[in-house]
């Protein structure tokens, strides 16, 4: 097995626009996802919700496992934030594809 992972940065994608050199389109299947809302600084608090998710939402849900082998993790703009990514109140994400067990 490999110890390697891919990791992308993304924003919606509008097929009537070009994509820019470099870019490239995956699409992403739809799936019912659990969405874990995060407030805190950067990226602890990210990291603790991750792991909480993992050692305590997952294992004691009795209605939903992982639908896929992906997570997606949204963040706010940071300038909307006195303190950017480090502000106590900076807002980010954590969406887990999950299904029905």
């Amino acid at each position: 097995g490999s110890d390697e992972f891919e990791y992308l940065i993304a924003d919606n994608y509008n097929p009537v626009e070009e994509m820019p050199e470099g870019f490239v389109a995956k699409a992403i299947p739809a799936y019912t996802w659990a969405v874990f809302a995060c407030r805190g600084g950067m990226p602890r608090s990210l990291q603790d919700l991750n792991k909480k998710i993992f050692s305590e939402w997952l294992p004691n849900s009795k209605d939903y496992e992982i639908a896929a082998g992906y997570n997606i993790e949204m963040y706010s703009d940071p300038a909307e934030y006195p303190k950017g990514t480090l502000d106590e109140k900076y807002y980010s994400e954590i969406w887990i594809p999950v299904k029905k067990k």
